[in-house]
């Protein structure tokens, strides 16, 4: 009853904003548009469809145990397979009992924004939050991590921006980045990082000594113009080849397979409730209700 209350509430919400700004008539759009009737959602998951049987609406807070552990499993063998092509300093095969969190998105919201969520180690944190697929990983302890590398400066001769791209394009090669890709759409740009070298911004250099922690990232022409935001990125400590940071954010250029759940009816047992939302014109007549099909 509350579900449908709160299905009830958005759809009207929409309705009235669109209402306000226009007065062509408003249809709710599916949530998934590559699985708008939502076939591939098993009995058990509720949800609120239109007169045409598309999805317009599930509670993003929808989750069961059974799923949480299916994702975890996934995310894991992911995971095993990231720290094996980047050669990470993990002890292999990372199980549940190596994780110090492991931070898994509601089924509701996966579906809709395709994020499984991420696990952790001592060593690293791998997400899993674009298409469904690894597209990022981070030192754990980031902080810290970074304070204990700051102490080894190397004087500024010494800086080679050459060899940091030359370690980012491997890395991402090694976990299945289209590096040609980024090369052939976006610049790519490499600098010191500002933050551990008390520099103002990117792409300035300390006069003396530095630390050897550089920023290596792509950039679409419309981040050039905009000033902001970025394609991929890499950050990384040169003498040890220590890598800190890799994550890329446009899906296109993820040559991964995504992360599957084949046993969708088991994780999510039982018949839900299906409500249907008549949507009528905004402009004729009532906005509409939820009927219980």
């Amino acid at each position: 009853m509350k579900s449908n209350l709160l299905a009830a509430t958005y759809i009207v919400i929409c309705l009235l904003t669109v209402a306000a700004k226009e007065s062509s008539p408003f249809v709710p759009k599916p949530i998934c548009p590559d699985d708008p009737k939502g076939r591939n959602l098993p009995p058990g998951v509720p949800r609120t469809v239109d007169t045409n049987g598309n999805v317009i609406y599930m509670d993003i807070n929808f989750t069961t145990k059974q799923y949480r552990q299916a994702a975890i499993k996934l995310i894991l063998q992911e995971a095993n397979l990231v720290a094996k092509e980047l050669q990470l300093p993990e002890q292999l095969p990372i199980t549940v009992t190596n994780l110090t969190e492991a931070a898994i998105t509601p089924f509701g919201f996966n579906y809709q924004r395709k994020g499984v969520g991420s696990v952790s180690t001592k060593n690293y944190v791998y997400y899993v939050t674009k298409d469904n697929k690894f597209n990022e990983l981070g030192v754990a302890n980031y902080d810290q991590t970074c304070l204990d590398l700051k102490r080894q400066l190397l004087p500024i001769e010494q800086m080679n921006t050459n060899e940091a791209y030359q370690l980012a394009i491997q890395w991402l090669a090694a976990a299945s980045m289209d590096v040609n890709g980024l090369n052939r759409d976006c610049k790519a740009h490499v600098a010191l990082s500002p933050f551990w070298n008390g520099l103002a911004s990117l792409g300035q250099k300390p006069t003396k000594r530095f630390v050897p922690i550089y920023y290596v990232w792509w950039t679409t022409p419309k981040n050039d113009a905009e000033g902001y935001g970025g394609v991929a990125r890499v950050e990384l400590f040169s003498p040890t080849k220590k890598l800190l940071e890799l994550s890329v954010d446009d899906p296109k250029y993820i040559l991964r397979k995504p992360l599957v759940f084949t046993n969708l009816e088991s994780l999510f047992p039982g018949t839900a409730p299906i409500t249907v939302f008549t949507n009528f014109p905004v402009n004729h007549g009532p906005i509409g209700r939820p009927i219980k099909s």
